[in-house]
């Protein structure tokens, strides 16, 4: 009777192969939508790589599950941006449905700042207000919604969060012409109103 080999060796994959175990890894609902994303000839390629992989011991799958974390927090914060998810949407879709979910993303030119901002995702819009002002924080959560507010208190760091916080139960009414300067897209607001 022939004994099953069961390959262990980590550094024996090569990237093919490391996407194939984590393709097979991931179980066939999750790796069936990541095949939707992929051309003919790349399903063909990765298909035939797992056909090929044979026995995976758990410990090589797990050691493959660690290094993929470990590289995808390495990369530091992300930032989305409208460019940024055209750009990987023209990666995968024609340029008319790209251009359809871009203008259904930006929405009425017409709406306002904090409509804007109750849209921004919350670990976003925590990475870029854990550097303001604990009063400049107060302001705009006091101006989203309390849901999408509260959301983005609870990523910020616990002083900072509470200071926020005592800022927003002391705070009286801002005048517009303040709010104006609070930048937007990276440009402050008109400066003379």
């Amino acid at each position: 009777m022939a004994t099953i080999k069961v390959r262990e060796d980590y550094r024996g994959l090569n990237g093919p192969e490391k996407a194939a175990v984590l393709m097979l890894a991931l179980g066939e609902e999750h790796a069936a939508r990541l095949f939707g994303f992929m051309d003919d000839e790349e399903i063909k390629e990765l298909s035939q790589t797992m056909a090929n992989l044979g026995t995976i011991s758990a410990t090589l799958v797990e050691r493959l599950c660690v290094e993929f974390a470990e590289q995808i927090s390495s990369t530091g914060s992300l930032v989305g941006t409208y460019e940024s998810t055209e750009r990987l949407l023209m990666k995968v879709l024609d340029r008319d449905r790209v251009d359809n979910i871009m203008e259904e993303i930006r929405g009425p030119a017409g709406r306002t700042m904090w409509e804007k901002l109750a849209n921004v995702n919350e670990l976003v819009l925590a990475n870029y207000l854990k550097n303001e002002y604990p009063q400049t924080v107060a302001v705009v959560l006091s101006k989203i919604k309390s849901d999408h507010a509260a959301r983005v208190l609870g990523l910020l760091p616990e002083s900072f969060a509470m200071e926020v916080v005592m800022r927003m139960l002391r705070m009286e009414s801002v005048q517009h012409f303040l709010l104006d300067r609070f930048p937007v897209d990276g440009k402050e607001g008109n400066h003379g109103k």
